[in-house]
């Protein structure tokens, strides 16, 4: 496993908390995308589970975010869930349903109300941890 660090911006940081809270008990969940390794934008999905513990994208606004990303110019980076009680890691279901070895998968955990962000690569059922280096937002040239 070759993967090298990724960087995130933090204002994408603030948005998925924003979101994964704001969907409280529920789990929020999103996809992440930006240009080679760096992830510049947070693209919340609505989850239309009903389960408090799972997360599957609502198919019409998951395919209009795609549609929307390619017309920006961006690349699907990650995928993002939050685990409102447990920790930043892969669940083993996470782990199971996980079809996208080429895309990092990002948790961000809101136990005892302390987000803490965690990010992985998962391939053929091995889950491996992703550094990630956190940078500021980019200026507006506006």
């Amino acid at each position: 496993m070759a993967l090298l660090t990724i960087s995130i911006r933090s204002d994408v940081i603030h948005q998925i908390e924003r979101h994964c809270l704001r969907e409280l008990p529920r789990e929020g969940c999103g996809l992440l995308a930006g240009h080679g390794r760096e992830i510049t934008r947070f693209f919340p999905i609505p989850n239309r589970d009903a389960c408090l513990h799972s997360f599957s994208f609502e198919p019409r606004a998951y395919l209009e975010t795609l549609k929307e990303m390619r017309r920006l110019g961006l690349d699907l980076l990650g995928i993002v869930h939050s685990h409102p009680c447990s920790d930043p890691r892969p669940s083993a279901k996470d782990i199971q349903e996980w079809h996208y070895p080429e895309l990092t998968s990002w948790i961000l955990s809101l136990k005892n109300h302390e987000p803490r962000l965690s990010a992985y690569c998962i391939q053929n059922g091995e889950v491996f941890p992703v550094m990630y280096l956190v940078s500021g937002p980019a200026s507006d040239s506006s």
